[in-house]
């Protein structure tokens, strides 16, 4: 029995911690059977090992775009040689453009965008990635995903989910100039969650909806505005049947009826919470006022005892 392994035993090694999901393990083998192959000049060998050890490299960074883009890279140098992932079987140029497609959208996805136009940026670059997984992928699995255990799951759902989370990133870009187009592109995407299989996020997206969808006419200044918690808010309020009364044939509703808090445009909203700060200031100082000499009041009083007690 040789005392030192082969690299194709080293490189059958390493597949069979990868097939255990022993990635760390299996990614050293990968790394061992490389120098191994290059000892002997075996340069498929090498491109072999190195395609598979940057695969368990996505393990430690699934969220990487560079990962997928290194990964990538290694399985397009080998070809169309076959690629055994796990129990799927494939081909490097295969894994290699779903690779690309991966390192796309985490891109994307992990973006955060600061301006409107930026936004627009991410939804359409998050569309283009999407119809790459329809037509590319379509109802095959994505083999990456589901051997880094992040799920199982087609190019055509989750072509759908990105579909969804391209109109939430238009709609939340428009909500300081066009809240109820903000809500037109939420239920869009509510839409394409449901066709997903994502009821949670379904029912988000339908709850910002109502918020965004929802008008009210400000109690104060009369101003009409939509978008609910965003250009106006419920204020708690003490109303009679008779104020009640007096706005009843007002065509949005300047209050709601089950809890009677007045709704508020931020405009008004803002200079009563600024009015009240000042006021509660000002109250604060005259308090003190009075508060100070008679607190100086009691320091006096403590030192005298304080010095008729030393003088005992």
């Amino acid at each position: 029995m040789p005392l030192f392994k082969t690299a194709t035993e080293v490189f059958d090694q390493a597949n069979d911690y990868l097939l255990r999901g022993d990635f760390g393990t299996a990614l050293n083998k990968y790394n061992d059977a490389i120098r191994k192959f290059q000892k002997v000049g075996d340069q498929n060998g090498i491109l072999l090992a190195t395609a598979y050890a940057s695969v368990m490299g996505l393990a430690q960074n699934a969220s990487n775009p560079n990962a997928y883009r290194a990964a990538a890279q290694a399985l397009h140098a080998v070809g169309d040689q076959p690629v055994k992932l796990g129990l799927r079987e494939s081909t490097g140029n295969a894994l290699a453009h779903e690779a690309d497609i991966l390192a796309s959208a985490a891109e994307w996805t992990g973006l955060q965008p600061t301006s409107a136009a930026q936004a627009q940026q991410k939804a359409q670059a998050l569309r283009q990635v999407a119809t790459a997984l329809r037509t590319d992928i379509g109802g095959n699995v994505l083999v990456l995903p589901e051997l880094l255990k992040q799920g199982s799951f087609t190019g055509e759902s989750r072509a759908l989910v990105l579909a969804a989370i391209s109109e939430e990133t238009i709609g939340e870009s428009l909500l300081a100039s066009d809240p109820k187009a903000a809500a037109e592109h939420y239920q869009t995407a509510r839409l394409w969650w449901s066709q997903a299989g994502g009821s949670a996020q379904a029912d988000a997206a339908a709850a910002r909806v109502a918020q965004y969808g929802k008008s009210a006419k400000c109690w104060f200044c009369g101003r009409e505005v939509a978008g609910e918690n965003i250009h106006f808010v419920p204020m708690p309020s003490d109303l009679t049947d008779l104020v009640k009364a007096a706005d009843k044939d007002s065509v949005l509703p300047t209050y709601d009826p089950q809890t009677g808090n007045v709704y508020a445009c931020k405009g008004c909203h803002g200079a009563v919470h600024h009015l009240a700060d000042v006021l509660a200031t000002q109250r604060m100082n005259e308090l003190d006022a009075k508060v100070q000499p008679q607190i100086q009041d009691l320091k006096n009083q403590i030192q005298a005892i304080k010095n008729r007690v030393n003088m005992l």
